[in-house]
């Protein structure tokens, strides 16, 4: 039996096409006003969807062909948890990510990653 995807599962695959496309503004729309991005245990995050957007503007600029492939992912309850793999360029060696969103009310609150 097939099943469908969670509401929170949805958001996610529409901040990947974002992510995918470069736009840095379509991405930062599906993180919280107050939203929290950045490294697992990190002091160094993004505070704010406006953070988000100009730290993303920066990578896309600097990393024109960036992108990322979902290659698994678990959901549950309000957590979304991706492995993803992201190129930088067609010449460069791709990395992995482990990204963990937390949601609330439709948006991402906080985002986690682990490399």
């Amino acid at each position: 039996m097939a099943q469908s995807k969670s509401s929170n599962e949805a958001i996610i695959d529409r901040l990947v096409l974002a992510y995918n496309a470069r736009d840095a503004a379509g991405f930062a729309s599906f993180f919280a006003p107050d939203a929290v991005h950045g490294d697992l245990h990190s002091e160094n995050l993004q505070r704010g969807r406006d953070a988000i957007r100009r730290r993303y503007q920066e990578v896309f600029a600097q990393y024109p062909a960036n992108r990322t492939e979902v290659m698994h992912r678990s959901a549950f309850g309000r957590y979304v948890v991706d492995h993803e793999r992201v190129s930088r360029s067609p010449t460069s060696e791709p990395f992995d990510v482990i990204a963990i969103y937390t949601m609330s009310d439709g948006l991402i609150v906080r985002c986690d990653f682990v490399r």
